[in-house]
């Protein structure tokens, strides 16, 4: 019996009960390893189930501990004790909180995204592991994925990832090396909700908070930056929870929905056919009668039959609003 497998069989009696986990797989070379680190962590913990799914459009594998902590690392040697460590806090109380944190962490009301890039090797990313995990089992509003950048260097270098550890919050804020976690709990609850990235506004969407995306916008009387990229978003559904936020905002407050009729227009022409139907839809909920000149020269040039009818329609809403 080698280490890995002596740790592992140490761990098993700490196990308080069965747990599951989850490996997500991308159908591409990069599973194998993945997969025979669960085969050995499952026949060395009897109490760890492992289930498989494939996702082909995953860029990474995954090995899911729970809803909102996902590893895309392979927790060998040093790596391993923190990661048996957030595998035996799953489903129970959370241990290891900094004092005076949980109150903080209740205030979370949206989802947050953490991306933990670690390096097999680094001295350092065990104990900043060790540090955030705890937040995900207190806090299922907390999402974070693990990175090993050693193993994934181009997702490393599409994040701009120079050393380890590096912990990025909603794809904006870093740091670099060493965090305390109530720093970083503190920059989530007191950030400002216009310097949301789009992925975090898509993430609030698809829990099924438009409104609050709508109030926050009301609230600050400002179109979110990030906000625009969902109106024109390749997937259906965001943009139609999107729709959604602009219906709210039209009805309560029309002068800050209509500005969205300014991006919205400069990027018609560069968009796909089903986009383009979802743009006027989104100019005519607007209710801005300025934009309705530039329809209105617009619909004598369109030949898809769907998008001359959306025209109209956005005409009729803009005039009905009027």
């Amino acid at each position: 019996m080698n280490n890995f497998e002596e740790k592992l069989h140490a761990w098993n009696t700490r196990l308080e009960k069965e747990t599951g986990i989850t490996l997500v797989i991308t159908g591409s070379d990069l599973d194998t390893p993945f997969i025979d680190f669960c085969d050995r962590l499952a026949a060395a913990l009897p109490k760890v189930k492992v289930t498989q799914e494939t996702d082909s459009e995953k860029p990474l594998p995954e090995i899911h501990l729970s809803n909102n902590l996902v590893y895309s690392a392979l927790p060998l040697e040093q790596a391993l004790d923190p990661f048996l460590e957030a595998l035996s806090q799953v489903n129970v109380p959370p241990t290891g909180l900094p004092t005076g944190i949980e109150q903080k962490l209740a205030g979370i009301e949206i989802p947050t995204r953490l991306k933990l890039y670690v390096a097999q090797h680094c001295p350092h990313c065990p104990a900043m592991v060790r540090a955030m995990t705890p937040l995900t089992a207190a806090c299922d509003q907390i999402i974070l994925n693990v990175v090993d950048g050693t193993r994934f260097p181009e997702e490393a270098s599409k994040d701009n990832v120079m050393s380890a550890p590096c912990l990025i919050l909603d794809n904006d804020i870093r740091w670099t090396g060493s965090v305390d976690p109530v720093e970083v709990v503190d920059m989530i609850v007191n950030r400002d909700p216009s310097h949301l990235s789009a992925a975090s506004l898509q993430m609030i969407l698809e829990e099924g908070k438009a409104n609050w995306i709508a109030a926050r916008m009301m609230e600050a009387n400002a179109i979110f930056p990030a906000f625009i990229k969902l109106l024109i978003h390749e997937t259906w559904s965001v943009r139609l929870g999107a729709m959604v936020v602009v219906e709210e905002v039209a009805e309560e407050m029309p002068g800050l929905a209509a500005r969205i009729t300014t991006p919205l227009w400069e990027a018609f022409e560069g968009a796909d056919t089903p986009v383009q139907g979802d743009i006027l839809y989104a100019l005519g909920e607007s209710g801005d009668p300025g934009i309705a000149t530039k329809i209105k020269a617009l619909a004598p040039s369109l030949e898809n039959p769907d998008l001359k009818e959306a025209a109209t329609e956005a005409l009729e809403a803009i005039e009905s609003r009027s």
